[in-house]
């Protein structure tokens, strides 16, 4: 097994972003992208990279631009400059032609997380992604804070004034969150929504590389709000190739998916525009992250791993046919 380091300038011209390339002892069946969360960084996926890797595949994850190893290098955290939506898109495209430049022509499929389920379907519907598959996991889809909440005018002054780059309103932040604890009682802690299981609360919440607790600048959570509205416009439908696999991942306790409604809600509308190849699996009793929950990160990789398999054997038998 191989480990490359990709490092690259970010497309905001300030950071450089830290990622790394994972291969397996065999010759690759394809890639895995693997984009991270809010707040987290990309190395908090190992147990999912070891069994990708284990099967076959070979991974790349990197750190965005205000988290992980980037901001530590940075000590710029929550930030990623003006445009942030465009910015942390561009880097991973960027990232893509790196890996592709070391492991070339190889079918290549994205696995999003939560925030980074918003970036890969900006990612899938840009032609020069050529995905092959795309699997979104603790979608971002009918957030009750962006949806029905935030106060969008106060953002985008916030964002737009001289004081964008300082840290958004408690307030505004607040209003992105609304009604993240809303199921888990009276006691239940600040990020009791990432997990069921404590262990995965508590590894979150002291894991020095994650920046959860890091104030959002202004314009980032206004970046991240762009973004959030744009893979969630009916247009973005018609955006994605009708042929692309897409598999879904969720949890029906976790509101960043609108407890599983979410989830159905992008599956059925990708359906209705005429994507056939779509996979939903909710999970029962479970919140944010399946992928990390003791009761579900066997099931949870399990799909990611046959969606993965079933991918990049389609896109080998369509090149075989031309």
């Amino acid at each position: 097994m191989a480990l490359y380091e990709i490092d690259f300038t970010s497309s905001n011209d300030r950071d450089t972003i830290h990622s790394w390339l994972h291969t397996p002892t065999v010759e690759p069946r394809g890639v895995v992208h693997l984009i991270h969360g809010l707040g987290e960084h990309s190395r908090r996926y190992f147990h999912l990279i070891t069994t990708l890797l284990d099967s076959g595949f070979a991974v790349v994850a990197g750190d965005h631009a205000g988290h992980g190893r980037t901001a530590m290098q940075s000590g710029i955290w929550a930030d990623a400059g003006d445009e942030a939506a465009r910015v942390v898109v561009d880097d991973e495209l960027i990232l893509q032609r790196s890996t592709g430049e070391i492991l070339p022509d190889l079918p290549y499929v994205v696995f999003g997380h939560s925030w980074g389920s918003m970036i890969a379907r900006a990612m899938a519907s840009d032609p020069a992604s050529d995905l092959a598959g795309l699997a979104l996991c603790g979608i971002a889809a009918q957030m009750r804070g962006i949806d029905e909440t935030i106060d969008r005018e106060e953002l985008t002054r916030a964002a737009t004034g001289g004081a964008r780059q300082e840290p958004a309103s408690e307030h505004l932040v607040g209003q992105l969150f609304d009604g993240f604890l809303d199921r888990y009682g009276p006691d239940a802690g600040p990020t009791a929504w990432v997990a069921l299981d404590e262990a995965v609360v508590a590894d979150h919440g002291s894991d020095p590389f994650n920046n959860f607790g890091a104030p959002m600048s202004a314009r980032f959570l206004k970046g991240f709000v762009d973004l959030y509205d744009e893979v969630n416009d009916a247009s973005w439908y018609e955006t994605v190739p009708a042929d692309l696999p897409v598999l879904i991942l969720a949890g029906d306790q976790d509101p960043v998916a609108n407890f599983g409604e979410g989830a159905y809600h992008v599956a059925n509308r990708l359906r209705a525009t005429g994507h056939d190849d779509v996979r939903t699996r909710v999970f029962a009793g479970v919140r944010h992250e399946v992928h990390n929950e003791p009761t579900t990160r066997a099931e949870a990789e399990a799909e990611v791993v046959d969606f993965v398999t079933r991918a990049v054997g389609d896109r080998d038998t369509a090149a075989a046919g031309n």
